[in-house]
Order: C-alpha cells, then structure tokens, then sequence
C-alpha cells in the first residue's frame, strides 16, 4: 500500500540527498557495522513516544481523531523496552535528541530553515522558534490552532509511527539504508531521519549508503533482515516493492533472498481507510519481522506451516478461510484472495550480488530453503502436535493468538539472549527449551499497532 509520492517528499528528499556531503569523510571508510542481525547490539535507535502523542493526520479520514490508545500504558510499556535494551549494555540514542541536535547544529547556516519549508511547509512556524518537538508534533502551539473564523486549522501531523524506528532505516555492513515507506504518512519519518542522520554529532559518523527515495521504490525496515555479511533476507509484496531487490543486490553488494509476503509485481498506491478481510490477513504478516526472526547463528523464531511448501494448501490458516467461505462467513472473492496469498506466501527467490540476476529456487518456500542449509527453527505457538485437528486447534488457540501479539517479533541483544513481549507463554517456552534466554517487557498497548521490539529498535552496531 503506497501512496503518490508528493512534492514535499521529493523536495525533503532531494534536499536531504544533497545535505549526504556533509557526512565526515572519515565515516565513508566502511568498515562493519552490523554484519548480521544477531550479535552483541552496542548501539540502537529508538524513539521514545510521549503520552500527548497521538495526535491527527492530514491523511486520515476520521470525522474526529482517533483516541483509542492508552498513550499513558504505551509510554510506560515501551521504556520498560529501553531499561532492557541499557540492561543489556547497548548504547540507546533517542529520536529526539538526535532531531535537537542536527538542529543545533545547522540552524545558523540555514540549512534548517531550508529543510523545514520543504520537509514540513505545513508547520509554518519561524525557523529561529522551531524545536524537535515542533517538528514532532509535541508543542501544543502547533498542534491545534483556530483560523480567523474560529474553526481548527491543521498544522502538525502525528509522529506517533516514529517509535517502530526499523521501518525508517536499517543498518547494512557498510552504513545506512534509508528506506522509503509504503505510507505517505510514514514517508515523513524518511525525512526527519535522512536530516538527524546528515547533521546529528548523534549520528554523521554513518554513511548513507542506499537512499530508496532515488529509486522511486518502497522499503521498509522491517522487511529487512541482515543474516550474513554477504547475504540479506527481504520480504517483499506487501510493504516492499519486490522490484527493489536486484537493484539492492547490486546497490549493496550481496546475495538478496525475497520472501513473498504478498504476491504483486509492484505496491499500488493505498486507499486510506480501506479494510477488507485480505487487509486484515495482510497486517497480520505485515513485515518480515512479524512473522520471522534470527534468534541466533542458524536459528530462527517464525510462524509454523504458512513457510514450508509442503502446506501451501493443508495448513490450518487455510482450512479456516474454506471453512469460513463454505459457512457464509466470508465473502467467496475475498477468501480466494486469502488463500492465493497464503499458499504464496514465503516463497522464495535469490537475486545474486553484484549483477541482480535473478535465481529461481524451484518455489521453495524460506522455511524449506533455510532448513536444507542446516537452519533450525523454533516456531510461534511451539511444537506441532501430529493430526489435522490437533494442529487445528493448536494454530487456533496458540499460535494465531501469540502471532497477533508478535509472538515472532524479537531482537536479540545478546548472544543467546532476547527481548520479547509478555504474553506469548507458548512461544517464550519454546525459545528457553530451544536453548534462547527471553526477556520480556508488558506492551497489550503496543502489540495492537502490529509491531514488537524488533520493529522498536534500529540497531546501529552490533558486536
């Protein structure tokens, strides 16, 4: 779901393009940043949410804005995520401060001024009495306002989607991939952390090295999984635009394994306020990371059945939707829809490094590919039990539940050690039986907006 790229965003971009030179020369050596997703994490990116942050949108079709969120539980949930994270001895560097600080740090040359009119027009709010909280939407002087004839002016937009800051960016061997979200609303985020990572002291020791904003492509940073220097995993089709994966195989030089999460040849533009019982389906298995997770060398944490081909058609997601069809309970045209996409989903293709050339691997799925190069897994919901009603019921009752409440969406933080949602009793059982240590962290607000600490955290440098 991707809508029209706007003349803001492509002012933004190019704007924070050109700014890139600003990057220390030094910091263009290289060197590895984050080989892996798995390691020692010495350094994250998060973005702390604060409890007035649920805001409007520009883009939103309310009559009236959204307010359904216990703001004051989300904030509290997601530090004890932060406490974690500096429990395990990683250094954590917030939004904010690193937004403060390009801030200060170009407000006299102009350069602020500059990317503020073309970044946010709306704001219109003077350069010299602009902070990361105005930009954010936090300053209650910019967030509701009256016109002349009395009635609500919009001026500020939410940035509550800021706090899933893997989506914006991820880290590759050599420095940054900027991404460029599906979301319109989301695209803002691209901007904001294109202009923290050029002028932040927080962050310009890290080379930009792919700006997808160029390629007039969407990606997503949950969709992007580093599991070997030379080697990337990317779930494409449902929030990333699969024609990106050549160009990032040669762009990055590595090996780039697609995993279809929905099947299109590119993302067609969203239509806000759209729900269908495929878009239910597809917020479910939204991002790579909802659905797959390295929890160590050779290991993974993912979904049962949907990632092996041998139960394209016969695993238990699939028996609902015929069941339901045959019952009247969903439309015929939507659960064929559903069913394409799950006896589709997790197939997988491998482009190779350097050229982009495409190597079809027969239509295995990732689950199949991985397993046959000595990958073990732990799976959501934990042991299949044999027979069809046994499975059955077990995807019903456990796994679907956990998966809902990103049962598979983990970070590791240090070798042998994860950082997980409470609430996934089956799940965490699994991982401590498989040899995984969890710590997990209340977020019943969190894991409503489909994210979970993977997509919490941009991981910068890993040990």
């Amino acid at each position: 779901m991707m809508m029209a790229l706007s003349r803001r965003a492509v002012l933004g971009g190019a704007l924070a393009g050109a700014s890139l030179a600003a990057v220390p020369a030094a910091a263009q050596t290289g060197g590895r940043y984050l080989a892996s997703d798995i390691g020692a994490l010495r350094r994250v990116l998060v973005h702390s949410i604060l409890p007035g942050d649920a805001g409007f949108d520009r883009l939103d079709e309310d009559v009236i804005p959204w307010a359904d969120s216990d703001m004051v539980a989300a904030r509290a949930q997601q530090q004890g995520l932060i406490r974690l994270l500096k429990a395990a001895g990683a250094e954590v560097i917030e939004v904010a401060d690193a937004l403060e600080s390009a801030i200060a740090a170009t407000r006299r040359s102009g350069v602020f001024e500059t990317w503020l009119r073309t970044a946010f027009p709306g704001l219109n709010v003077p350069a010299a009495e602009a902070r990361a909280a105005t930009v954010l939407g936090r300053d209650p002087s910019v967030r509701w306002r009256l016109g002349a004839d009395g009635d609500y002016r919009h001026f500020a937009d939410t940035t509550q989607a800021t706090m899933w800051t893997r989506d914006s960016a991820f880290m590759a061997p050599t420095g940054l991939v900027m991404c460029r979200s599906a979301s319109g609303r989301r695209r803002r985020e691209n901007m904001l952390l294109r202009f923290c990572y050029a002028h932040s002291p927080l962050l310009n020791d890290i080379p930009i090295v792919f700006d997808a904003l160029s390629e007039g492509m969407a990606i997503e940073g949950g969709d992007a999984m580093f599991v070997a220097p030379d080697l990337l995993f990317l779930g494409t089709g449902n929030r990333t635009d699969p024609r990106i994966a050549p160009v990032l195989a040669r762009r990055l030089d590595c090996d780039v394994l697609s995993v279809q999460t929905f099947r299109q040849d590119f993302l067609r533009p969203s239509r806000p306020g759209l729900s269908t019982p495929i878009a239910d389906l597809r917020a479910l298995l939204l991002h790579l990371d909802t659905y797959f997770t390295l929890v160590g060398p050779a290991h993974a944490l993912c979904v049962p059945w949907l990632l092996e081909a041998a139960h394209s058609e016969d695993n238990p997601l699939s028996r609902f939707v015929r069941g339901a069809r045959t019952q009247g309970m969903v439309e015929p045209d939507e659960a064929e829809k559903a069913l394409a996409m799950i006896r589709d989903f997790g197939v997988v293709t491998l482009w190779t490094r350097g050229t982009g050339q495409k190597e079809d691997l027969g239509g295995a799925k990732l689950v199949d590919h991985l397993r046959a190069r000595g990958y073990r897994f732990t799976f959501v919901g934990g042991a299949r039990p044999a027979g069809d009603e046994a499975a059955f019921g077990h995807f019903m009752d456990v796994v679907y539940p956990e998966l809902r409440r990103q049962a598979a969406n983990v970070v590791q933080v240090q070798p042998g050690r994860v950082i997980a949602y409470d609430g996934n009793p089956a799940t965490r059982a699994a991982l401590e039986g498989d040899g995984v240590s969890v710590d997990t962290f209340a977020a019943r607000e969190l894991w409503a907006w489909h994210g979970g600490p993977h997509c919490l955290t941009q991981p910068l440098l890993r040990g």
